[in-house]
C-alpha cells in the first residue's frame, strides 16, 4: 500500500486482518462500501472509471482460468468456497 493511499473493500465472503499500525505509518485509508446503496450516477462514475482503467492498462484484473459458459454452475461453486484465485471468466 502506498503512502497515502486507500484500500476499497466492496463485498467480502469473510473476515479480513488489517494491521492499524501499517495503514496509520502510511496514513492511508481503509474504506468499506456496498453497491446497493450507491445512486445511479456514482455507479455510473464507478463504471466510467473502470472503463477507462482497463483501456489504459493501469487497471489489471488477475485472470484465474477460464470456462466455458456451460460450466457456470462450477465456477459459482469455486467462487462461493473460495476455491478460486482471480476472476474465473465465463467464455460462450
Amino acid at each position: 500500500l502506498a503512502q497515502d493511499g486507500r484500500v476499497v473493500v466492496i463485498g467480502s465472503r469473510g473476515s479480513v486482518e488489517i494491521n492499524p499500525r501499517d495503514i496509520m505509518s502510511r496514513n492511508a485509508a481503509v474504506l468499506g462500501m456496498i453497491l446497493l446503496k450507491l445512486s445511479d450516477d456514482q455507479l455510473l462514475d464507478i463504471y466510467a472509471e473502470l472503463t477507462a482503467g482497463l483501456a489504459k492498462g493501469t487497471l489489471k484484473p488477475v485472470i484465474g482460468r477460464e470456462l466455458p459458459l456451460s460450466e457456470a454452475s462450477q465456477a459459482h461453486h469455486e467462487i462461493m468456497e473460495a476455491l478460486s484465485y482471480g476472476k474465473i471468466i465465463l467464455v460462450p
